[in-house]
């Protein structure tokens, strides 16, 4: 298992993509948090402010933003493979197809959860240097919330994987993506049955919701549980997402 994680270790920092995807992750989380931070330095100045601005929360609810790329990221990853053709020297070496899906679940996973982390206390830090006097920096809730936002991404990114696993298509897995965790919530959301908003509590796309912006400290209480418990829903779906991907993966040439 290590050799095979060595080797998608090795592919993943190598394709000019992820690069591009995390630069991109980058300026997305650092420009929406200098925005959150001047519009609670601008608040303080002109009307005293509704209240201050906890600097963890600006890390959260850029990564709403940011992790659009962090998806990119994850599923070029293995549709990048089969656009290219060079799935077929991955499988020549690491033969065994588990395997190879697992390490690459790991390396993404792994990479994706520790950008997330320094995503988060990157614009953590610079929506309160740009708030200045607004900022409030409780060090728990930093440290707490970085947590949060790492395990998050690393679920995030084996369910994006699996599907792309599935789906073989950057255009459609990233596709599949958008409507089951943006469009389909939305969409359910609007109808008043009973039974359809109980399943529309445990989609991925109301689970991130649940995890990412239900931790942030002032928001009002209208989340269907709690951010860790919509961390484990995305995993449970990550969970699914990978094994379909690995049931595709053994039964289709590659």
């Amino acid at each position: 298992m290590i050799p095979a994680m060595a080797f998608e270790w090795a592919k993943l920092r190598s394709v000019r993509s992820t690069w591009w995807c995390l630069g991109v992750a980058a300026f997305l989380q650092l420009a929406y948090a200098v925005l959150i931070g001047l519009d609670a330095r601008l608040d303080l100045e002109d009307s005293g402010g509704p209240s201050p601005l906890v600097v963890s929360d600006a890390g959260l609810l850029s990564l709403q933003f940011a992790q659009y790329a962090l998806i990119a990221a994850a599923l070029l990853a293995v549709t990048g493979e089969y656009s290219t053709g060079t799935i077929s020297l991955t499988l020549r070496a690491v033969p065994v197809r588990g395997r190879m899906l697992a390490a690459k679940a790991v390396v993404v996973g792994g990479a994706v959860a520790v950008t997330g982390a320094v995503l988060h206390l990157a614009g953590s830090v610079a929506a309160g240097l740009v708030a200045g006097s607004a900022a409030r920096w409780p060090v728990g809730d930093l440290a707490i919330d970085t947590l949060l936002t790492a395990l998050y991404a690393a679920t995030l990114a084996v369910f994006t994987l699996g599907l792309g696993t599935v789906l073989r298509s950057a255009v459609g897995g990233l596709t599949a993506v958008l409507v089951i965790a943006v469009v389909l919530p939305t969409v359910l959301a609007r109808i008043s049955i009973d039974a359809i908003q109980s399943v529309n509590d445990y989609l991925p796309g109301t689970a991130g919701v649940a995890a990412l912006y239900g931790a942030v400290s002032d928001v009002a209480d209208g989340q269907p549980y709690g951010p860790l418990t919509g961390v484990l829903v995305l995993a449970a779906w990550a969970a699914a997402t990978a094994g379909a991907g690995y049931a595709v993966l053994t039964r289709r040439d590659a």
